[in-house]
């Protein structure tokens, strides 16, 4: 018997759609063409080999017109951004995340993972009936929510892996073991702090404190991954602790796509779907009027 599995379409997953497609916007409203997409096949194939999935990914398919191609993927993320039909929406966002994965010249790992969980939403919003995402929640047949969460599972299972590896692959490393991984990161000709915040992680590097910040980076993923078997209470509190390590990685290293995207991961992963946001007002649909409460039927005696 379904319960609260028989509403999965709530502004949770919504919410998360919208920070995956703003990650990806903003990557090509900064970016022009020939930065982002020449060459579009890569001699150097990196950690994964895109050399077989680049033959179906739109930029390539469009690569003498790319232009096209980068307004037309803009205007379909401004489509899933604010929420309109996920239905009609969900199967071109998950065809521009992957072309962009499968064809930029500069990704990082945040590409990777917005391809992935817009491909694992496909089964969630093809069986969301509604207008807009930020709408309340409406109830499906047997098979649609099935579907949904058995996507949302999977996006759940993912989310745990990345973390996962994220722990235990910097475990066998020397700086990572000795506490001194940060300071190299932070000066990184490439990867490093920028701006108004490489006078703070040049101090704090020079500084034991370095020790116990690089150890908490390390105990917040491995406790991320673990949290796949956490109660939903130590999950949600988990959540805008892991929000603000994003953030820092953002603000510090200058990613903040990749922070989107992973913060979109976390909501999916950490937030139990069937439980909707107290969005702003701004970001409900200007149709929809919340229900009274008995206590608002008050009649007024004449």
């Amino acid at each position: 018997m379904l319960t609260r599995a028989d509403k999965p379409w709530t502004n949770v997953y919504g919410l998360a759609r919208s920070l995956i497609a703003t990650a990806t916007l903003l990557t090509l409203l900064t970016n022009s063409t020939d930065e982002l997409f020449r060459p579009l096949l890569i001699d150097d194939v990196g950690v994964v080999d895109r050399r077989a999935i680049v033959g179906a990914s739109m930029f390539f398919l469009a690569r003498n017109h790319l232009l096209f191609a980068k307004l037309l993927a803009i205007a379909v993320l401004v489509l899933v951004i604010i929420g309109w039909r996920p239905r009609l929406t969900a199967l071109p966002h998950w065809w521009i995340s992957y072309s962009f994965a499968a064809s930029a010249s500069i990704i990082d790992g945040g590409d990777q993972v917005a391809s992935t969980l817009s491909l694992l939403l496909v089964p969630v919003a093809l069986g969301d009936r509604r207008i807009w995402h930020w709408d309340p929640p409406e109830t499906g047949s047997l098979v649609a929510c099935v579907a949904a969460e058995t996507g949302l599972l999977l996006i759940r299972v993912q989310v745990a892996v990345i973390y996962l590896f994220a722990a235990v692959l910097k475990f066998p490393t020397e700086e990572w073991a000795n506490g001194t991984a940060l300071y190299y990161w932070w000066t990184h000709p490439k990867f490093g702090t920028w701006g108004p915040f490489r006078w703070l992680t040049d101090r704090l590097g020079e500084t034991l404190l370095v020790v116990p910040v690089n150890w908490g980076v390390l105990l917040l993923e491995l406790s991320l991954a673990l949290a796949l078997l956490a109660p939903i209470r130590l999950r949600t509190r988990l959540l805008p602790i892991a929000a603000l390590f994003h953030l820092g990685i953002a603000l510090v290293h200058g990613m903040p796509s990749f922070a989107l995207t992973m913060c979109a991961a976390l909501v999916l992963y950490l937030w139990p779907t069937w439980r909707p946001f107290p969005l702003p007002a701004l970001l409900r649909h200007p149709g929809v009027r919340p229900a009274r409460t008995p206590e608002q039927h008050v009649s007024v005696a004449p």
